[in-house]
């Protein structure tokens, strides 16, 4: 589906902050807030908009995070090229 520049700048907003009325995006948008409603609706309903979601501050809340990457090669290394890829 080939969206419209209004559509993609509805996605834009929401992008920045998936919070605020439509009322709010239709005033940000210039355009009604009833087309807002509309044109939400039908990029739920396409798929295009899969979910509204809040991201805590993990770091705040008490938590301290890491990450593991783990990988898979294809021949065993030496110690030498281990200590070299380090």
């Amino acid at each position: 589906m080939l969206m419209k520049d209004i559509e993609l700048r509805l996605v834009s907003e929401l992008m920045k902050n998936s919070r605020r009325s439509d009322r709010e995006l239709a005033r940000t948008l210039k355009i009604s807030q009833p087309t807002v409603t509309r044109m939400r609706t039908r990029l739920e309903k396409e798929g295009i908009i899969k979910e509204y979601t809040m991201i805590p501050d993990f770091s705040k809340l008490g938590y301290h995070l890491i990450g593991i990457t783990f990988i898979k090669l294809k021949k065993v290394l030496k110690p030498a090229e281990i200590e070299k890829a380090r």
